[in-house]
């Protein structure tokens, strides 16, 4: 009888620790940590100037080309950046940039997390191209970067970049495709943190033909929306023209539609409706706007997914310039600092309903009711700190158009960081019952 006891009490004992170690195991862990990822800007060349609008002087920052990774205050709501990228934990609110050659051409750019795919429908290669390409891994690791070039004839590079920690490169646009007129460009990190940043520049000679920044998107698609394209024209002459660049990625020919919208209608472009695109070649259009100046926007549909951008001849305060507008997502509650800047808001879709909150110093807060049709605008004062989206209309784009002396910028109105969540482990005194 006592050996029968024993050998229940040695069961009871036996399923008890098995049921500790199973429950230990099935302990769920409902902690998580969440943080915004650091956004990138990208450094300046010689002769040019950059700023980057912050929200406040606390924002913290760092740099590229050292071992150091501590982050900063920035000690100011606007920086100048010198010739090292610069690496900003900006929270919820995205950073806009503003990059010029004093005189010569000015451009603006979202500043952005590293993403994991990357297409800039822009620049040349042939003898007038003085653009670049920079290529920035702002982790502490080795990257390696896939860069994809596609042209006016089809595929035409394709290259390995190496990057070390905390480093970037830059690459002259006439070195990937020596000679080619349009170009599109796919960068794919296979391991890092990488960000890539493309100038147009142009050149004749000692003529300068302008430049700008064209701003990324991550995948292609079958509906394409670009949201703010400048239409201006010297005092008594033409409007200044434009051109679509169009790439179809896939293997199949793209059939595409085309929509002009603006404040007072809509249209569909002639010789760019209904027009099928070849696939695997960079294609660039024509876009006549036979219309009063403004701002308009484009809404593409097409059979196949399809990358666009569309190149504007400029006219800013007497200087000429061109602009790249590239396609955007739809608008969501996002924030975005514009220190300096005071850019002009571009916004498109059928019914437009926005509600806006302008932050400027001092702690003084404006709010704003945007409705319309078609394309709808608004001017942000001088000194107005951070626009913040509290409320979008579905289905509505927009981005932000600037203008200086030295000429135009496009910047998208896309959140350059999302939030993330992390998990943190939790200590259970069970886990540690053998």
């Amino acid at each position: 009888m006592i050996k029968n006891r024993a050998l229940r009490l040695f069961a009871v004992l036996a399923a008890l620790l098995l049921y500790i170690n199973f429950s230990a195991v099935a302990v769920k862990d409902n902690s998580f940590t969440e943080t915004y990822p650091s956004v990138a800007c990208p450094p300046t060349a010689a002769g040019h100037t950059s700023f980057i609008s912050l929200p406040s002087s606390e924002a913290l920052l760092r740099k590229s080309g050292t071992s150091a990774m501590t982050l900063k205050a920035a000690g100011s709501s606007r920086i100048t950046v010198g010739q090292e990228a610069v690496i900003l934990d900006s929270g919820s609110t995205t950073p806009l940039m503003w990059k010029a050659n004093s005189g010569v051409w000015a451009g603006a750019l979202t500043c952005i997390a590293p993403v994991t795919s990357q297409w800039f429908i822009g620049g040349s290669a042939d003898v007038t191209s003085k653009g670049s390409l920079t290529i920035l891994n702002s982790g502490l690791g080795r990257a390696l970067v896939n860069v994809m070039v596609y042209t006016e004839s089809g595929r035409a590079t394709e290259k390995v970049v190496a990057l070390k920690a905390n480093s970037f490169t830059t690459l002259p646009l006439s070195s990937l495709a020596p000679g080619s007129q349009l170009l599109a460009i796919h960068l794919s990190p296979q391991s890092g943190r990488v960000n890539g940043f493309l100038i147009d520049e142009r050149g004749r000679g000692l003529r300068a033909l302008g430049g700008d920044t064209v701003n990324s998107v991550v995948e292609p698609t079958k509906k394409i929306v670009i949201p703010a394209i400048p239409h201006t024209a010297p005092k008594g002459k033409k409007a200044l023209p434009h051109s679509l660049r169009i790439f179809v990625p896939g293997e199949i020919a793209a059939e595409i539609k085309a929509e002009i919208a603006y404040a007072d209608g809509s249209f569909a472009p002639a010789g760019i409706d209904g027009r099928n695109i070849a696939a695997g070649k960079v294609v660039e259009i024509p876009l006549n706007l036979i219309a009063p100046t403004g701002k308009y926007s484009l809404t593409l549909t097409s059979s196949q997914p399809i990358l666009a951008a569309v190149k504007s001849s400029t006219l800013a305060k007497n200087k000429s310039d061109f602009t790249w507008s590239t396609a955007v997502q739809p608008l969501e509650p996002s924030s975005f600092s514009v220190t300096g800047l005071a850019p002009l808001l571009v916004f498109t879709g059928e019914e437009i309903s926005i509600d806006l909150q302008l932050n400027s110093p001092k702690g003084k807060v404006k709010k704003v009711e945007i409705r319309g049709s078609g394309v709808a605008t608004y001017l942000v004062g001088e000194k107005v700190r951070t626009i913040t989206i509290l409320k979008s209309s579905s289905d509505t784009y927009g981005a932000a158009l600037i203008s200086s002396g030295s000429g135009y910028g496009f910047a998208p109105l896309i959140r350059g960081s999302v939030l993330t969540r992390t998990s943190v482990p939790r200590s259970d005194i069970r886990v540690l019952i053998p």
